[in-house]
């Protein structure tokens, strides 16, 4: 392995600007060589924002011409699979946004291709890596709450168009494949799975499209029944009025775990005393100081870590733990959630 990662980027949107960009020049171990997107004037904006010369409106060509080691795949989602799938058949590691894919089938090409060509495939389900998930990943595993019955957990905003001015292909089912669900509802069901260290059973869900234009959802609710027991309900909007909700509660056998869901306090513990049964009777609270968590809103941009994490995993040749299989596990819950929508049906996991 070369001295710097030497990477491209696929898409010049507003993820790759925002994040993908930025994380990489801020990275002492990468050389971020070249950007590619079939718009001109967005990829010529990019370049001088950023001072990068090298500019591909054919991603292929870039492939071709430059010596990469990686590239982030930041396209709309129809897009993730071809060029993922591309990219590893050049030899090169890959991190990708999520949904990984639009479709299951597309998912298994692309962790094929990256096992037959021995090159690390990463999807960016970023919240995995927000601070306050990983202290609350450890809580988790620390056993101190007991069991978890119940989760809650909510993502919502009020649209991409406010987040990604550019991005009309959110609205639009043949190149998002999915609307709020893909989009934000993927975080969350990622984000529990992992934290409860629990898979799917099953899956009952409603969508609706109540103020976008569109041909996808813009608001989503989901139950989910888990292997160990847990039940969870997951919501989420496009459609959320002022600022953004994107917190996540645990309701335990002795006590909560509150995240993201209190004001300046990112990650809340609340304990009761065995065997006292009073509502309003704690043992205590603990509260953790910690970055907020990252967000679509004005002032919320900042290092996610993904990017760290991905060229970290390439340099030390490690497998991530938000690989594609794990990101094929999540999109199989939204595909799951879509379809109960759809149908009106209870949807077993995994799906047939």
């Amino acid at each position: 392995m070369p001295e710097k990662l030497k990477v491209g980027v696929i898409g010049a949107g507003r993820i790759a600007e925002m994040r993908h960009i930025p994380e990489y020049l801020s990275n002492r171990n990468v050389e971020l060589v070249a950007i590619a997107d079939i718009d001109k004037v967005q990829l010529e904006e990019m370049g001088k924002k950023f001072n990068i010369t090298k500019l591909y409106i054919d991603y292929k060509e870039m492939l071709k011409k430059e010596k990469l080691d990686a590239v982030s795949v930041c396209t709309p989602n129809y897009l993730h699979a071809p060029i993922t799938i591309d990219a590893l058949n050049h030899g090169l590691h890959v991190l990708v946004e999520k949904p990984m894919a639009t479709s299951l089938e597309e998912a298994d090409k692309m962790i094929e291709a990256a096992d037959k060509n021995k090159k690390i495939l990463m999807v960016g389900h970023n919240q995995r890596l927000a601070p306050g998930h990983q202290i609350a990943k450890k809580i988790m595993e620390s056993g101190m709450l007991g069991k978890v019955n119940m989760v809650r957990t909510v993502f919502g905003h009020a649209g991409p168009e406010f987040w990604s001015p550019r991005g009309k292909w959110f609205f639009n089912k043949k190149e998002a494949f999915a609307g709020v669900m893909a989009d934000l509802g993927i975080h969350k069901v990622d984000l529990v799975r992992w934290l409860l260290g629990q898979e799917v059973k099953r899956v009952s869900a409603f969508k609706a499209t109540l103020e976008k234009a569109g041909d996808v959802e813009d608001n989503g609710v989901a139950v989910m029944e888990f292997e160990g027991g847990t039940l969870g309900i997951l919501q989420v909007s496009w459609t959320l009025k002022p600022g953004e909700d994107n917190s996540t509660i645990f309701y335990c056998e002795k006590g909560m775990l509150k995240l993201f869901a209190e004001p300046d306090k990112p990650v809340v513990v609340s304990l009761r005393e065995k065997g006292d049964y009073m509502p309003n009777f704690a043992r205590g609270d603990m509260s953790f100081s910690l970055p907020p968590m990252q967000t679509n809103e004005v002032g919320g941009q900042f290092s996610s870590g993904v990017i760290d994490y991905f060229v970290e995993c390439v340099l030390e040749n490690k497998k991530p733990f938000i690989s594609g299989e794990e990101g094929r596990k999540s999109l199989e819950i939204v595909i799951a959630i879509l379809k109960s929508a759809e149908t009106g049906s209870v949807i077993n996991l995994p799906l047939k």
